[in-house]
Parts: C-alpha cells; structure tokens; sequence
C-alpha cells in the first residue's frame, strides 16, 4: 500500500455511512492493488462484497506501519 493509499484509507475508515460511487471504484482498487487481482468494480446493489473486500483491506492495513513513501 502505498503512502497515499494508506492515508486515503485512514480517511475513509473515519467516514460513516454508504458507500458513494468515488469510494467503491477506491474500495475495487485497492483490492486489485493489495491482493493482485484483477480490478473489477461490483454492483453496489448488493454491499456484502464491499464489506468483505473492507474487511480484508481493514486488516491489511491495521498489520501495516505508515508507508514513509
């Protein structure tokens, strides 16, 4: 995870509420980038594959120190 991927996901894990449709193509791309999979951008209709993929990035990021660079 790069330094800006990683404060951007400080910022986003702050938010509340639903996911709008800036943060969903972040939330695909970041999990493209982090488990190196190829980048797809789910419907939202159905949340329980981006909360899962949040899950996943969650606990990336909380086993990671802050990128330097």
């Amino acid at each position: 995870m790069t330094l800006d991927q990683y404060n951007n996901w400080e910022e986003f894990r702050k938010k509340k509420g639903d996911l709008t449709g800036a943060e969903a193509k972040m939330v695909a791309n970041y999990y493209a980038d982090v488990y190196k999979k190829v980048y797809k951008k789910p419907c939202t209709c159905d949340g329980k594959i981006y909360q899962n993929w949040i899950n996943k990035l969650n606990a990336h990021f909380e086993s990671l120190e802050k990128p330097t660079q």
